[in-house]
C-alpha cells in the first residue's frame, strides 16, 4: 500500500451533495473601517511598506491604477483582489475608497513542495509521487477530454496562463446554443477535477497565497463540453448517444483521447440489447478510453452496476472513501458505491475505485447544484487564511461516483500525453495492473482496487487484444434469481424509474462496430416520435 504524502428513467450519478457548512458573515470589517487590524498593528510599528492584499468590490484594475507604477502589484482576479507592499499613506488613501472592501494582511506561509499543498483527492492517487509538470513531469497537454454533461462554465482554472480557454469545443444537444454555459453547474464540476489548474488557489510555492491548491488530476489537458443535461439534470439517452457519436466523429480534430460518462441508469437486459452500451463499445473501438460511473446503490448490494457501467469494454470507476486524511491506511471503498456483478450478462464490475466522497472542485455561480446546496460552497479563508469571510467561494464540494469517474479519465489524460501510442486498452490494463487493493472490500465492491497514478505512468504492461472485465457468469450464476425482483422494487421506490423493455428494439440489427458515423444524418430520425426513458440527477445530501 503506498503512502500518502499530504483531495434516461437515466439518473446522472451527479452528487451525494455534502452539507459541509463555513460560517460566512455580511460583513467583515469592524467599526475602524476596511483596514483589519493586524495591518492597523505593522503600520504603527514600523514606516516600512506593509505586504497587504487590498479587496476590491470588482473594480481592480481602477484601485490599481491609482497607485504608483513604482509599486509591484500582483493581481489576484478570481478574488477581485490584488497583493503589494503598500506604504501607510497608500493604506490609508485606499482606505478611504469606495472601490475597497477590505484590506488584510499579506502574512507569510511555509513554504512547501509539489504534494505539500495537494488535495485529499490528488494524495489518494499517489499524484504526488509523479514529477510535478513544473519540472517537466506530464500535466496532460495536447490530450482532450469530452465531457458528457450539463455543459461547462469557462472559469479561470480551466485558462491557460495567456488567458485562453482550455475548452476548446462546446456542443449543445439541449437547446442547440453555441456558446459555452452550465446552468446546472455539475459538468464544470467533473471538468474540473479533471482539467483545473488550480489558478484560484495558487500555493506560495507558485506565486500565490493558498495552503492548500484544488487542482485536476490533469491541469494542461483539454475539454470537450456536449451538453446532454438541461438545468435540472434531466435528459434524453437519444441525446447522449448522439453525443458520443459527435466525439467519434470529431475525435481526430480536436485529439480527443477520453471520454467521461458521469451517467448512469437502469440495466434492462443483456449487453447486446443495450443502446447505450452499444455506443460507448463503439467509442472505444473508435480509439477512445470511455471511463463512466458505476453508480451509487450499493445499499441495493450485488447487481446494482448501472449502464452504460455495465459494458465490458469500459473502465467502470467506485467511489473511495479518503477519510479526508494524508494516509491511504484509512481509505475504504464508499457504502453507497454500486456492487457487481452487472445484471443479465454478471460482468465483473467495477474495474476500480477512485476518491469519491467529498471531493472539491469548481462552482458555477447560480446554477442549480450551488442554489440546492450552497453550504456545500467552499469558503475562501479555508485555504487562503488572509481573504475575508465574504470572499465570493470559487470552489464547491459533491461526492459520488460521479466524481470518482472525473479523477481516473484524469489519470488516463496524463498517461497518453506521456505516452501518446497507448491504445484505450492498455490504459485500462495498466490502471488494474497497478491497482491497490483496499482493505475490508472485495473485488465485487472495489474491482482490481484504488487507483495509483505514479504506478500506472510507470507501468510497462501491454494488452494483447481487448482488455474486457472478466465475465463470471450467464445472469443467475452469481446473483440470485430473485434479485431481478427486488431491483424491480428498489428501482421503482427510489427513482420511479419507468419499466421500459429496451429488448422490444431489435438493436442487435444494427452493426456499430462498422458504421460509417461521419456519413450519418442524425437529423433523419425523429427522435421525439420514440418513447425513450427519461434520465435525472439524484442529489443524495449526506455523503459519508
Amino acid at each position: 500500500m503506498k503512502a500518502r504524502q499530504r483531495h434516461l428513467t437515466y439518473l446522472a450519478l451527479l452528487a451525494l451533495a455534502l452539507l459541509f457548512t463555513f460560517g460566512v458573515s455580511t460583513a467583515w470589517a469592524d467599526d475602524s473601517g476596511p483596514v483589519d487590524p493586524a495591518v492597523a498593528a505593522a503600520m504603527s510599528q514600523s514606516n516600512a511598506p506593509v505586504p497587504v492584499i487590498v479587496f476590491t468590490d470588482g473594480n481592480t484594475d481602477a484601485v490599481m491604477a491609482t497607485l504608483p507604477s513604482s509599486v509591484d502589484i500582483t493581481s489576484l482576479p478570481s478574488l477581485d483582489a490584488f497583493a503589494a507592499d503598500l506604504t501607510d499613506d497608500q493604506i490609508t488613501a485606499l482606505a478611504n475608497s469606495p472601490d475597497v472592501n477590505a484590506i488584510t494582511m499579506d502574512g507569510d506561509v511555509q513554504g512547501m513542495g509539489w504534494s505539500d499543498t495537494m488535495d485529499f483527492t490528488n494524495l489518494a492517487i499517489n499524484l504526488g509521487a509523479v514529477t510535478s509538470p513544473s519540472d517537466g513531469g506530464p500535466a496532460g497537454a495536447g490530450v482532450s477530454v469530452a465531457v458528457l454533461d450539463s455543459g461547462v462554465s469557462n472559469l479561470a482554472d480551466l485558462r491557460n496562463p495567456d488567458g485562453s480557454s482550455r475548452v476548446v469545443a462546446f456542443k449543445d444537444f439541449v437547446k442547440n446554443r453555441r456558446q459555452a454555459y452550465d446552468d446546472a453547474g455539475h459538468g464544470t464540476f467533473v471538468a474540473g477535477l479533471i482539467a483545473g489548474n488550480g489558478a484560484s488557489s495558487t500555493p506560495l510555492d507558485q506565486g500565490g497565497n493558498a495552503t492548500m491548491q484544488y487542482a485536476g488530476v490533469a491541469p494542461q489537458a483539454r475539454i470537450v463540453s456536449l451538453k446532454v443535461l438541461d438545468k435540472n439534470g434531466n435528459g434524453k439517452e437519444s441525446n447522449v448517444i448522439r453525443a458520443i457519436a459527435w466525439t467519434i466523429q470529431n475525435r481526430q480534430q480536436y485529439n480527443i483521447r477520453v471520454l467521461n460518462v458521469s451517467l448512469g441508469g437502469d440495466v434492462t437486459g443483456p449487453i447486446e440489447t443495450d443502446p447505450l452500451a452499444m455506443a460507448v463499445e463503439t467509442a472505444w473501438k473508435a480509439g477512445i478510453v470511455v471511463v463512466t460511473s458505476a453508480g451509487n446503490e450499493g445499499d441495493f448490494g450485488p447487481g446494482g452496476i448501472l449502464s452504460p457501467g455495465n459494458d465490458p469494454y469500459v473502465i467502470t470507476v467506485g467511489a473511495l472513501n479518503t477519510q479526508q486524511t494524508a494516509s491511504t491506511s484509512d481509505d475504504a471503498v464508499c457504502s453507497y458505491s454500486s456492487i457487481g456483478p452487472t445484471f443479465y450478462d454478471e460482468i465483473a464490475k467495477p474495474d476500480v475505485v477512485a476518491p469519491g466522497n467529498r471531493n472539491i472542485s469548481l462552482r458555477v455561480p447560480w446554477s442549480y447544484i450551488d442554489l440546492t446546496a450552497p453550504q456545500n460552497r467552499i469558503a475562501v479563508n479555508s485555504y487562503i487564511p488572509s481573504a475575508p469571510s465574504w470572499a465570493p467561494p470559487v470552489y464547491f464540494m459533491l461526492s459520488g461516483t460521479s466524481t470518482s469517474t472525473p479523477v481516473v479519465c484524469g489519470i488516463a489524460a496524463l498517461m497518453i500525453s506521456a505516452d501518446p501510442t497507448l491504445s484505450p486498452d492498455d490504459v485500462k490494463a495498466r490502471l488494474m495492473a497497478t491497482a491497490h487493493t483496499v482493505p475490508g472490500a472485495d473485488a465485487a465492491q472495489q474491482g482490481a482496487g484504488e487507483v495509483d497514478v505514479a504506478a500506472a505512468l510507470a507501468s510497462i504492461v501491454s494488452a494483447n487484444g481487448y482488455a474486457l472485465s472478466q465475465k463470471l457468469g450467464t445472469g443467475t450464476t452469481v446473483l440470485p434469481a430473485d434479485t431481478y425482483d427486488r431491483w424491480n422494487d428498489y428501482k421503482w421506490t427510489k427513482y420511479r424509474w419507468t419499466k421500459y423493455r429496451w429488448t422490444k428494439y431489435r438493436w442487435t440489427k444494427y452493426r456499430w462496430t462498422k458504421y460509417r458515423w461521419t456519413k450519418y444524418r442524425w437529423t433523419k430520425y425523429r427522435w421525439t416520435d420514440i418513447s425513450w426513458t427519461r434520465y435525472r440527477w439524484t442529489t443524495l445530501i449526506q455523503g459519508e
